[in-house]
């Protein structure tokens, strides 16, 4: 777990980029909630430095992750799991039951 920043930290990364919105571009005004986000996310190694740090508003924050990164994670960690060849394959065989409990496979005919 990562220790969340200081109030000394937030300020310094705020008026670095000068108070503006990395996705959006607009002014992040007083008494607005905005987010310390990282332009490339630590889970695809984005480094945890003040390069990789920028002001969001809260709304662009969540609307990019859930949009943006949380599909790349996903995506790099299946192709990681497929590399190292962890990643299940699926079943070819489809099977089911009738009602009085005989399995059924099924056959492709072609």
């Amino acid at each position: 777990m990562r220790w969340p920043l200081s109030t000394r930290d937030r300020l310094r990364i705020f008026t670095l980029h000068g108070g503006v919105c990395h996705f959006c571009g607009g002014r992040i005004q007083v008494g607005e909630a905005w987010d310390v986000s990282h332009d490339r996310p630590l889970a695809l190694l984005g480094e945890d430095d003040d390069d990789n740090r920028k002001p969001a508003h809260r709304k662009c924050h969540r609307r990019h992750t859930a949009e943006v990164d949380q599909p790349a994670i996903a995506k790099a960690k299946r192709r990681e799991a497929r590399h190292l060849g962890a990643a299940r394959k699926p079943r070819t065989i489809r099977q089911w039951r009738k009602f009085d409990g005989t399995p059924v496979f099924a056959t492709r005919e072609r």
